[in-house]
């Protein structure tokens, strides 16, 4: 197991979780049952699925406890590690899956600085953990991310309003996550990063975990509806 260094706001690490696990949590992504909210394919975002929609990408309920706690245990020292001091919980679980031949490229940074109450706290309030569960290449796209970014505090409004100089600048100075399916990407909430285009021809799935500081959890579960709140 690797464990990149995080002075720009991010950790990798290689060869976390095993086959096993990647293979039940793909089968809660994957399964139709479980889709929650996405990116129609007709472009237009629904933050409810009415039971037969198609997506380009989508974002599936939040899978048991029972399979996604050990997995946060086991990374429990390195997402220390990003939050430093701060005391932290998990907010929300859940997969994501990119369509093949999907476009799209949104820049934008994590609960809670895409809140107004949080957008411009200069501290590590939010840490979003993402676990391919496809290999992620070139050619499938996966996550890109801008290293360091999460030091410009970013404001979400601005993003917005310029979101193609955002989309540029991801691309152009950002990195694209390259990993083996079990591999972790963890980053500081402030860091812009994006989904990025599936030019394969196989879907791509991945499990997101958002763990934030506690004194922000109660205020994001009246925040945030754009999850699945867990149950726990």
């Amino acid at each position: 197991m690797e464990q990149l260094p995080n002075s720009n706001g991010y950790t990798i690490v290689r060869d976390y979780l095993p086959g096993i696990a990647i293979e039940q949590f793909r089968m809660w992504a994957m399964n139709p049952n479980n889709a929650h909210r996405g990116n129609g394919s007709d472009g237009i975002y629904y933050d409810k699925h009415d039971g037969k929609r198609t997506y380009d990408v989508w974002w599936t309920t939040a899978p048991p406890k029972e399979m996604w706690l050990p997995v946060v245990l086991g990374l429990k020292k390195y997402i220390d590690v990003l939050f430093g001091s701060i005391q932290w919980g998990i907010h929300a679980v859940d997969c994501i899956t990119t369509a093949p031949q999907s476009s799209k490229i949104y820049a934008h940074i994590d609960t809670p600085y895409r809140f107004e109450k949080y957008a411009k706290v200069d501290e590590t309030l939010g840490v979003q953990i993402i676990i391919p569960l496809n290999a992620f290449t070139l050619e499938n796209g996966g996550t890109a991310y801008l290293p360091g970014s999460h030091l410009e505090n970013l404001y979400y409004k601005d993003i917005e309003d310029n979101q193609q100089h955002y989309n540029d600048r991801l691309v152009n100075e950002g990195h694209q996550f390259l990993a083996k399916a079990g591999d972790v990407l963890m980053y500081d909430g402030r860091t812009l990063h994006s989904t990025m285009p599936n030019k394969s021809n196989l879907y791509r799935s991945a499990l997101l975990i958002n763990a934030l500081s506690e004194h922000v959890l109660e205020d994001a579960l009246l925040l945030d509806n754009n999850t699945d709140n867990l149950k726990t």
